[in-house]
């Protein structure tokens, strides 16, 4: 009978424990959207085709590749180009790179000898947050961003463009953005 209750206060104390980093990790919260200009933004970015999981990899190649050059970076993107719903993964297009940060943007001219570069004009887009806790977080933020900004579009009864997830480090967040189509 004692190591029955203490099996249970166990498993118990695993829940709540659970539970505990679920709620710090930002699980049972819903992210609250908005619409807001975003942008300009100065990026330097690679193509890639394949599953958006293995996007971390490119973004870490480009951010090494402008260390190099020596440019450091605080921010990091991907734009979404295709719906994973109705692409398959192996056919899924993005651009993932780096935010040159406002200090390195003259440098943008030089920078297009060795790699993509792209201007993120003003737009009009809804965009919600979710904080960057550890590498769970890129699990977890998408999984509660984008219900948010469907139903969001659906409510506004608006046309979504290209999708930009924002890696602010500094801030450690990342911003789900979707350009509003007019």
């Amino acid at each position: 009978m004692k190591i029955l209750k203490w099996l249970l206060i166990v498993v118990l104390a695993l829940v709540l424990v659970l539970v505990g980093f679920l709620a710090y990790m930002g699980y049972f919260s819903t992210p609250k959207v908005t619409t807001q200009k975003i942008g300009p933004y100065t990026l330097v970015y690679e193509e890639y085709i394949g599953p958006y999981s293995n996007t971390g990899k490119v973004l870490a190649k480009v951010f090494n590749a402008l260390k190099a050059d020596g440019i450091i970076t605080t921010k990091g993107f991907g734009i979404y180009l295709n719906d994973p719903k109705s692409t398959t993964p192996d056919k899924l297009h993005s651009l993932v790179g780096c935010v040159l940060e406002k200090k390195d943007e003259g440098k943008a001219w030089q920078l297009r000898k060795k790699h993509k570069v792209m201007t993120w004009k003003t737009k009009d887009c809804l965009v919600t947050e979710f904080p960057i806790k550890n590498d769970l977080s890129y699990m977890i933020g998408p999984m509660k961003a984008y219900p948010e900004l469907n139903k969001a579009m659906q409510d506004k009864k608006v046309k979504l463009g290209a999708c930009m997830e924002l890696y602010d480090m500094p801030a450690k967040k990342t911003l789900f953005i979707f350009e509003i189509i007019k």
